[in-house]
């Protein structure tokens, strides 16, 4: 381990990652993804330019606690988790030579191996790039804020409105937010889309994090087809 095990750690990834796609990741998946993160530095830089996987072993019961997961039965969930999480694909953000948002659909990791109650985590090094040595277009987050929340959308929505967090307001077409909270096949009405997801993450981020946030709609006739959030710092 490079860090301190612990969930009270600021970390970096670039808005790219942020407004990656995590297609069908519970939350327990999206927390682990993050402590990982929590624990790549600047000396990292050698695996990308040796394309040389990173491995993180952490115990078992270490994991949990730092997640604020269950670990009565570890082995169980680790089964579960560890087959999911290398079927698991993003849909990696970028921006192509022509200044046009673009995405390639990659694996977060090579290898998860669980033995003797410790993870071995290999991260793919291609990934890396989204969170060392960033110069410009990054947000930083406190990993004790992500571990409270214990909703996809809220670890989500929290992500992207931290962003811009130092501007204090976020719009999003109704499509875009579909979009960034993978919500394509659920609640298709905008009405259970906001009962269920939107006002469900709102309440959670103004509860357990750093950020307040509140949100207007925007109409197009009778159809809602913008919101706009307001961000203010706790």
């Amino acid at each position: 381990m490079d860090k301190q095990i612990t969930s009270d750690v600021v970390y970096s990834q670039s808005n790219n990652f942020i407004e990656s796609r995590f297609i069908d990741f519970t939350v327990l998946e999206l927390k682990i993804i993050e402590f990982l993160i929590s624990q790549t530095n600047v000396k990292d830089k050698a695996y990308i330019t040796k394309k040389k996987n990173k491995f993180v072993s952490i115990r078992a019961i270490d994991l949990a606690n730092v997640i604020n997961a269950d670990h009565t039965n570890m082995y169980a969930i680790a089964k579960k988790m560890v087959n999911a999480l290398l079927k698991r694909s993003i849909e990696f953000c970028y921006i192509d030579k022509q200044g046009k948002r673009a995405f390639k659909g990659s694996n977060f990791f090579n290898n998860i191996t669980y033995e003797n109650n410790i993870f071995e985590f290999e991260i793919n090094y291609a990934v890396l790039i989204y969170f060392i040595d960033l110069k410009k277009y990054f947000t930083q987050i406190n990993l004790k804020y992500i571990t409270t929340l214990h909703s996809t959308y809220a670890i989500k929505l929290y992500k992207l409105l931290k962003q811009y967090q130092s501007i204090n307001k976020r719009s999003f077409t109704v499509q875009e937010l579909r979009e960034f909270l993978c919500l394509e096949q659920k609640h298709k009405q905008f009405s259970d889309m906001r009962k269920y997801a939107i006002d469900v993450a709102v309440n959670q981020i103004n509860q357990s994090t750093d950020i307040s946030i509140s949100y207007e709609e925007q109409k197009h006739g009778r159809i809602t087809d913008k919101i706009i959030f307001h961000i203010t710092f706790n």
